[in-house]
């Protein structure tokens, strides 16, 4: 449907609430209550028809006839996103490459970090593990503790490590 062809269905319907206006406006009636009922009816076509007038000069003004505009709705996860997600793939569009671009290098950024964060985790471990072998047997329970206690930080952050570098 064409432009001008979407006008002319507009000026229709004008001209049909305006044809409407003019034939309630013609009628003549007698009595009161009658001629009351008529004025309120003459009264709330001319409101309808002047919104309608309103409304067309609205529609005119922002309507894009360039581009095909396309509106989705509907329930909660019916797929309105989805749809739309793969119309933005489809078209290659500009602004998405852009959005994955910088979460690209967002990524990267704390991926780097946790490979450092990982790195000194790593070189400590070595550090207590190698302290731990050079280390005598424990003369105490105390010396066990500490030995277990820094297995379990050893594991917890190694634990850590990797989950950070997961995300």
């Amino acid at each position: 449907m064409g432009t001008e062809n979407i006008k002319e269905k507009y000026e229709a319907v004008g001209n049909m609430l305006d044809d409407a206006l003019k034939k309630t406006q013609s009628i003549q009636l007698t009595g009161e209550e009658e001629n009351a009922e008529l004025t309120a009816i003459i009264s709330t076509l001319k409101e309808i028809n002047s919104e309608f007038k309103l409304e067309i000069d609205k529609l005119e003004a922002s309507s894009e006839w360039d581009r095909y505009c396309v509106a989705f709705f509907g329930e909660t996860n019916a797929g309105k996103s989805t749809i739309i997600d793969s119309l933005r793939i489809i078209y290659d569009e500009e602004q998405r490459r852009a959005e994955l671009a910088k979460q690209e290098k967002e990524y990267l950024a704390t991926l780097s970090k946790h490979c450092e964060n990982y790195q000194e985790l790593l070189s400590k471990l070595k550090e207590i593990n190698s302290s731990l072998s050079t280390e005598k047997k424990p003369n105490s329970l105390t010396d066990v503790l500490k030995g277990i206690g820094l297995v379990v930080l050893g594991i917890a952050i190694g634990l850590i490590v990797s989950f950070l570098g997961v995300i």
